[in-house]
């Protein structure tokens, strides 16, 4: 008969069964072991993203004032880009009535005198009206064709006899006694641009 020994066959088995209870124990702690390290590294990565917003986010803040002083210093321009044009409108306008008061003077002759002289304002910058008196309608038209042709007055000026006054005695020696007539007109100019 035949004698088999099964006590080597099962010791085998029992071997191969540990050696896959171990290489399972061991691919298991190898498992685990790579989750946890991939666990590990989402956190660290999560909370590099974390600095690198909270960074972001005081770099924003710091690009906000920067953003408001930019802002500001923009509304600052307009106000002195406002201011200055109208410094530009004052020096013009002024211009303009330095101009009108010196070629009114210059070509007054005598017997011709200015009462007032107003400018028409914010209307039209441009035109000025010169109230006055004569002693003739001749000095009058003398003095408004003086003004029609000067350079930098409108060549459509008007001129309005307004009325003529009674008598009035003027001093001096030759005229003393004797009665003059006085008229008053008006006259509206506008001033032109020469450079045009």
């Amino acid at each position: 008969m035949i004698k088999i020994n099964l006590v080597p066959l099962k010791e085998k088995k029992k071997q191969q069964e540990y050696v896959f209870v171990l290489l399972g124990a061991v691919i298991a702690i190898v498992l685990a072991t790579g989750m946890f390290w991939i666990y590990i590294q989402k956190i660290q990565t999560k909370r590099d993203l974390n600095v690198r917003i909270k960074k972001v986010e005081d770099e924003s803040k710091g690009y906000e004032e920067k953003i408001a002083e930019i802002t500001a210093f923009q509304d600052t321009e307009k106000r002195l880009d406002a201011a200055n044009k109208n410094i530009n409108d004052v020096q013009l306008v002024q211009k303009k009535v330095v101009f009108i008061l010196d070629q009114l003077a210059k070509n007054l002759p005598d017997g011709v005198w200015l009462t007032s002289i107003t400018q028409n304002g914010k209307k039209d910058a441009d035109s000025f009206v010169a109230d006055g008196c004569a002693f003739s309608l001749n000095d009058v038209n003398e003095y408004f064709d003086s003004l029609v042709k000067t350079q930098g007055l409108s060549k459509d000026a008007t001129l309005e006899i307004k009325s003529v006054a009674g008598a009035v005695q003027a001093s001096g020696n030759s005229t003393v006694g004797k009665n003059k007539q006085i008229i008053q007109f008006e006259i509206i100019t506008k001033t032109v641009d020469t450079a045009s």
